[in-house]
């Protein structure tokens, strides 16, 4: 499952960058798709709309 999971991952991965993702790659990402703490009351902001080719791997 696991597997599954990062590789479902790599696929968001490379569609939002236009690239071909590697496994040490999407291990080694620093991308957070939350934040750091979750509060009941925050307000959550939108991540910038992604663009494949312009959008850079983290």
């Amino acid at each position: 499952m696991a597997k599954t999971t990062l590789m479902a991952l790599m696929g968001r991965m490379a569609a939002y960058t236009g690239q071909r993702i590697t496994w040490e790659q999407a291990l080694g990402s620093q991308d957070r798709v939350v934040p750091e703490k979750l509060d009941w009351n925050m307000k959550l902001q939108p991540r910038p709309l992604a663009v494949p080719g312009l959008t850079k791997f983290v």
